[in-house]
Order: structure tokens, then sequence, then C-alpha cells
């Protein structure tokens, strides 16, 4: 899985304003293969526990409640080196300083409500997918 896979959510903002398969159609037309992907509700718990190493920062607070306000999409993502692909087809967290075409800067409403997460390292990318796919439900979806 290392190298070749990566998280992506859809934020709750994002799938509140019905950008969920514009943005899947986004990164499948981009070359990105969707392995997995549920549409899910966090309890406040799980988004504190999914969130967890950014504990203590100033944004964690609003993190948490923000991820926890309503459906998101979270999705096992393939394609080579998918971790720094995939941080690069999404764009800048704030999406005033996203490039043009990546997804924040077409679907973001502002840094704190940035339409999708993506993993920032391959240990993560592997931990945050098991968070959202337990192994039984990865096995034979990919090598």
């Amino acid at each position: 899985m290392a190298g070749r896979m990566t998280l992506g959510i859809v934020k709750p903002d994002a799938v509140a304003k019905s950008h969920l398969g514009n943005i899947i159609a986004h990164l499948e037309s981009a070359g990105w293969k969707v392995r997995a992907g549920r549409l899910v509700r966090l309890a406040k718990a799980e988004a504190e526990a999914f969130y967890e190493v950014h504990r203590g920062r100033p944004f964690y607070s609003e993190l948490v409640e923000f991820m926890s306000s309503g459906p998101c999409f979270p999705m096992a993502l393939e394609k080579d080196d998918a971790v720094a692909a995939f941080r690069a087809a999404i764009g800048a967290t704030d999406p005033a300083e996203a490039a043009a075409g990546t997804v924040r800067r077409l679907y973001a409403e502002s840094k704190g409500r940035n339409a999708v997460h993506g993993s920032d390292s391959d240990e993560n990318a592997a931990r945050e997918i098991g968070f959202f796919f337990p192994e039984r439900e990865r096995a034979g979806l990919w090598g």
C-alpha cells in the first residue's frame, strides 16, 4: 500500500453543497482510482480520535465540531506517489491560495471549510485508511 494509496475525505461543507459527485469525477478524470468509500457522519468522539494528532492546536476544537457537523465521504484512493499527488490535486488549505483547477480552488468555501482532507504522509495514509476501512473491508480491493 505504501506510496500508491492515500485517504481523501470530502468534508461536510462540500457534501452539503452537493459537490461530492463533482469532486469524485474530478479526481477520476485525473487518473485516481477510488478503491473504497462511504458516506458517514462522524460522532464527535470519532472526529476527536481521527484528528488526535492536532489536539492542542488552536484549530482542533473547531475542526472536530465541523467534521462532526454533517455527513462526509472518506475514500481510499490509488495512484502513483499518492500522498504527494493528492495534495497537489486538492491544492493549498486556503482556497484563495490554491492553484487553478485544484479541488479546493473549485469547491472550498474558506480555509476552515476547505472541502477535502488529504493524508500528509504514507504512514498517516495507512493509519487513516485503517480508521475508516478495517482490514476485512480492504481485502481484495488492492494489492
